[in-house]
């Protein structure tokens, strides 16, 4: 009877054992989901605050994701994520892929020395360069407007989506602006940058708000800031402004807070858009201008600015500009 109640025994013991077997396999398919989530939470962040649309999916997504990305930071858990977008070639944050940028080819040497045009005219303008991301290009092109209807003054501009100061392996701002600094001449540049700086650096591999962070991206926006100046130019920076997603904005605070460090440092002329685009200290979406209420930031991610938002800012910089270099009959 023994031998007959064995296998018994045996079948019993191997259908109790397969719910503990799905269970175990259940908590690790979990646990691998939750740290799948952590680690990937700067990119999901990104992308909901970025491409989706507004309303409560967003708001929830956002709740959820605002925390994880900041664990995601402070653990460092954001960077192997950001080593594999790179071997991909995409950014670090977002996961967007975008063509590899090749070195720079404009010479590097030397410059000229500019100093500025007090009197310039429409045979010797005054020559201005505007540099940026994103946003940056959201004011150039108001800006480039408003700087060529003086008539006296000439523009180049060169703007790249996606880079800032944080990550120079994907794209070098300082190598590229020492090349457009030889190749233009400028006596003026403004800048406008910063909306992509929130994130751990790469080379080498610091994680974001760190102390090393803090100090190499001081650095990096001082190095920038010293070639901008060089040779007698005047330099203006325009700080990004504030946005709707409450902590992806807390997190930029530390970058307008270090690139303000620097131009104060380097003698660069900052520009706190804050003043003109959120007056109250708070984002806003719609502002009054002139009496008409006016769309100054777009709707689809509440960061980058309407052409009414960048024309209103553009202004607010060309007052600084013709009050700091002395230009009292400059008008646009």
């Amino acid at each position: 009877m023994s031998e007959v109640s064995t296998p018994t025994r045996h079948g019993r013991s191997r259908h109790g054992d397969a719910p503990t077997s799905a269970l175990r396999a259940g908590l690790v398919l979990l646990c691998a989901f939750g740290l799948w989530l952590v680690m990937d939470a700067t990119v999901l962040q990104h992308n909901a605050t970025v491409q989706a649309p507004l309303g409560a999916r967003r708001t929830a997504a956002l709740d959820i994701l605002d925390p994880l990305s900041e664990l995601a930071r402070a653990l460092g858990l954001d960077l192997p994520v950001g080593w594999s977008n790179v071997a991909l070639d995409r950014t670090a944050d977002g996961g967007f892929t975008y063509p590899t940028v090749p070195p720079t080819t404009k010479p590097v040497g030397p410059t000229t020395t500019t100093t500025i045009i007090r009197n310039p005219t429409r045979a010797h303008p005054l020559r201005v360069l505007l540099i940026g991301d994103s946003i940056g290009e959201d004011l150039d092109a108001p800006l480039l407007s408003d700087l060529t209807a003086t008539g006296i003054i000439s523009v180049n501009t060169f703007g790249k989506v996606s880079t800032g100061l944080t990550r120079l392996d994907y794209f070098q701002w300082i190598v590229e602006l020492t090349g457009l600094v030889y190749e233009d001449r400028p006596n003026v540049i403004i800048g406008m940058m910063g909306a992509n700086d929130s994130q751990s650096m790469l080379h080498p591999a610091l994680r974001y708000g760190s102390t090393a962070w803090r100090a190499k991206y001081l650095a990096n926006a001082g190095q920038l800031f010293s070639i901008g100046k060089a040779d007698g130019r005047k330099m203006f920076w325009v700080s990004v402004p504030a946005i709707q997603d409450t902590g992806l904005n807390k997190e930029w605070n530390l970058v307008r807070h270090l690139q303000q460090k620097a131009a104060s440092q380097h003698h660069v002329y900052y520009i706190d858009s804050d003043l003109t685009l959120a007056p109250n200290g708070h984002y806003a979406a719609y502002l009054n201008v002139g009496g008409q209420l006016a769309l100054v930031r777009t709707p689809s991610d509440g960061i980058h600015l309407t052409p009414a938002g960048g024309a209103l800012l553009a202004q607010a910089v060309m007052i600084a500009f013709k009050h700091d270099l002395g230009l009292r009959h400059l008008h646009w």
